[in-house]
Formats: C-alpha cells, structure tokens, sequence
C-alpha cells in the first residue's frame, strides 16, 4: 500500500493538472502556469521594472469572437503587489495586440514576470481586468518549477474536448 500511495504521488507530480475553463471578459482562461524557466523567445513589452528574481506567470486564454486582448488590458494581482502584463504571444510571436476576427475564436497568452519573493503559496492571485468595472477572477495556478511552459497543443479546447464526447 505505501509502495502504491509513493507512486500516486510521484505520477501526480508528472502528469498535467487540467482545470476547467474559467469565463473572463475577453472569454475563457483555459490554463494558467508558473514557471522559474524564461519562455523561449520571451521579449518583455511592459514598462515597468524587471525583478531581480523573476518567476512567469502564463495565462493561456481563448478570446471570444470579436474580442481583442492588449498587454495593457490585464495586470496580476500577486501577494498584495500588481504587475503589468509583460507580454502578449500568438503563434509564438510578441504581440502588444491580439484581434480575434473573422469569426473564429483565438487562443493567446498573457506573460507576467514577476518576483519570485512575491510568490506565495496558496495566497490570493487575481487576474485583474484594466477596464473601469472590468472586475477580477480568482486564478489556480499549475506550478511547472524550472520546466517549460505546455505547448499551446498540449493544452485542450473545451469545446473540442466536449464535442467528442
């Protein structure tokens, strides 16, 4: 039984956690990750200062039809400090303005650099809408230590996963 209970947690440890989708004003967060590894590619947009000790935050969202998302659109909201978005990617470029047009739903991430003495375990971390009245959404954040992001063909659409069901 303790050899089975060592595996559980090691598998746990490996595998991907996948939450569900959780609705924003611009559509839907479909997963969000920390890690001490700079993104490959990674060209900071945000002005304000870099930390000394960074970690990144990488919140994969699907805009919904006719939405655009900015890097000035959202902050994050972490252990009582705000941080700007630094960078917005589509497609593996740095964008400071993402368009979903034409009638299709795009995915983007948000990058936030943020400092690694900030971080704190279990506390309250908030995806901040810039907007006035634009609100904010508690977010569960998949802690991937000195890994690399998941590959945006790693993370599932919801609406594809539930159409083959």
């Amino acid at each position: 039984m303790k050899r089975f209970l060592v595996f559980c947690a090691a598998l746990s440890a490996v595998l991907p956690v996948f939450a569900a989708p959780v609705d924003f004003r611009s559509g839907k967060i479909l997963r969000v990750e920390s890690s001490t590894s700079r993104p490959s590619g990674f060209r900071r947009l945000a002005v304000d200062e870099a930390p000394r000790d960074p970690v990144y935050i990488a919140v994969t969202v699907k805009l919904d039809r006719g939405r655009k998302i900015s890097i000035f659109d959202y902050s994050l909201k972490l252990g009582g400090k705000t941080y700007e978005c630094a960078a917005v990617r589509d497609n593996g470029e740095n964008e400071i303005l993402i368009t979903s047009d034409g009638g299709k739903k795009r995915r983007c991430t948000l990058f936030f650099e943020i400092d690694a003495a900030a971080v704190e375990r279990g506390g309250s971390r908030l995806l901040v809408c810039n907007a006035p009245g634009g609100g904010e959404v508690e977010l569960k954040i998949v802690d991937r230590d000195d890994r690399r992001f998941s590959r945006d063909s790693e993370i599932p659409d919801p609406e594809t996963s539930t159409a083959e069901k």
